[in-house]
């Protein structure tokens, strides 16, 4: 195919479609409005940033359709690619517009500037998907059918527990990212129709991800003085987790097109994952590449993997000081509470069986070292994602998240054991290997259940992508799926 046969689609879409030519002259302006502002020398660094990713999101949406191959937005092709740019917008706003507030600062109703055009980044992100809804309005019936349903009772369960939230305006504005999250869900569930949308899904995971981690590795080392000061780590938590669903993605696409740029970035996250030091990440890392193997029937990879891994950590703290900041943790007794998890939630416990049915209020865990006597000093979360959601949305918000666990697996586990193709079969795979991932991860952190970043957003996809799969080697399951039968 040449470059000519790839460029029809995008210059017939323009000349045929006012709404694209509109939507450049929107990003064109922006972009000249940036530039102004910031020669001017009127804009921080936060509304450049803002103005920037707000720029780059106009012209990704404008290029949504001609790329999907389609020039009409009610296209199923090009009704996923729009829900994909917003998807992958909304995972990488908590990065991208990133702020840090201490607790007692949060408490007493300050707000950083930051998470203003964070919250502005999900209006817009909001605006974006009442546009293009307009064009294919039919999944807003199907929010309480079929397995997504139970990703839209969460979401309501987490709106009705806002006025619980010591700050209810906070739990309030989360609780709205997250039904943006749902809907933008339920959308592309309307659109995907085969393969070719489960590998955009995977691509938009990856291209979200890859955003996060590289964003978060490199910010510590451009400022000297904070590299390494967390004792052996790069001040990040959580970042060998976020490194090792980029490797199992990076896997993923290199078993699919062979190219060596994702070998090369499977070895850049294998750099983050061990600079980073995260223990639970790291194991979480460790636990689900050996099953992407073992699910692919390679036990002998598994074992090669589980070896170079041991390498590469051994190798890690010898040379770095990540030997120093487990040497640390192990003398300072933090092994046997798990860095005072096991403390803070045998402190939190009398609180949640107080508030068992619909908990202390969505992300109320937030203000856990104000309001829990004997947590540790910036607790921020329950740092358990079972625990997190019993604290916050009692058993009204487990139910449903436990439900979406026990589906993901049900769904995947006849793909892997009877594929129709090998293709499906490494999808299947890579979903329930960073299944698990989130899992194991999130026995000693929040990866789903919480608030609604981008491990909260790839749990949701993994529902989404394994009821697609099933649905292809069992067809009466498929007719069950809500977005079967729309046109």
């Amino acid at each position: 195919m040449t470059s000519t046969t790839l460029s029809y689609p995008l210059r017939a879409a323009w000349r045929r479609s006012p709404v694209l030519r509109g939507i450049g002259g929107v990003f064109g302006v922006c972009l000249i409005a940036m530039f102004t502002i910031v020669v001017l020398g009127f804009a921080s660094e936060e509304l450049f940033i803002f103005l920037l990713g707000c720029a780059i999101f106009f012209t990704a949406l404008c290029l949504a359709l001609p790329l999907s191959g389609r020039a009409i937005a009610g296209e199923r092709a090009a009704f996923l690619m729009a829900g994909l740019v917003i998807w992958v917008f909304l995972m990488v706003s908590e990065s991208i517009f990133s702020h840090s507030q201490s607790t007692a600062s949060a408490a007493k109703g300050h707000v950083d500037p930051s998470a203003l055009y964070q919250a502005l980044s999900w209006i817009l992100s909001f605006a974006a998907l009442v546009f293009v809804t307009c064009f294919r309005p039919a999944y807003l019936r199907r929010l309480f059918a079929g397995p997504l349903k139970w990703a839209s009772i969460f979401a309501i369960v987490a709106v009705l527990s806002c006025p619980l939230s010591p700050k209810p305006m906070y739990s309030a504005a989360l609780a709205f990212k997250l039904c943006l999250i749902v809907l933008t869900l339920c959308a592309m569930g309307e659109a995907i129709e085969d393969e070719i949308g489960i590998r955009r899904l995977f691509a938009g995971i990856f291209l979200g991800t890859l955003v996060i981690v590289t964003k978060a590795f490199i910010a510590p080392l451009l400022e000297i003085d904070t590299v390494f000061n967390g004792g052996g780590r790069l001040p990040m938590v959580g970042l060998s987790g976020a490194a090792g669903v980029l490797l199992l993605l990076c896997l993923l696409f290199l078993f699919l097109k062979k190219n060596l740029l994702f070998l090369m970035l499977a070895i850049y996250s294998v750099v983050v994952i061990m600079v980073a030091g995260n223990k639970g990440g790291m194991v979480a890392s460790l636990v689900s590449l050996m099953m992407f193997f073992i699910l692919l029937k390679r036990p002998a990879q598994a074992l090669a993997v589980s070896f170079g891994f041991g390498i590469v950590l051994a190798l890690a703290i010898a040379f770095t000081p990540l030997g120093h900041s487990l040497e640390k943790y192990g003398q300072e007794g933090n092994a046997g509470t798990l860095t005072g998890r096991t403390n803070l939630w045998a402190e939190a416990w009398p609180k949640m069986k107080a508030h068992l049915i619909l908990g202390n209020g969505y992300r109320a865990s937030r203000f856990l070292s104000e309001e829990v006597p004997g947590a540790f000093q910036e607790a921020g979360n329950m740092h358990n994602s079972f625990l997190e959601i019993l604290y916050n949305n009692g058993l009204a918000g487990l139910i449903p998240i436990l439900l979406i666990n026990v589906l993901i697996v049900v769904n995947l586990k006849d793909v892997i054991l009877r594929p129709p193709t090998l293709q499906l079969r490494y999808y299947a795979a890579a979903a329930l290997a960073l299944n698990v991932h989130l899992f194991v991860w999130g026995l000693v952190a929040v990866t789903f259940g919480g608030a609604p970043d981008d491990r909260f957003m790839t749990f949701f996809a993994i529902l989404l992508i394994s009821m697609f799969l099933r649905g292809q080697s069992d067809r009466k399951y498929w007719k069950t799926v809500y977005f079967e039968g729309s046109n």
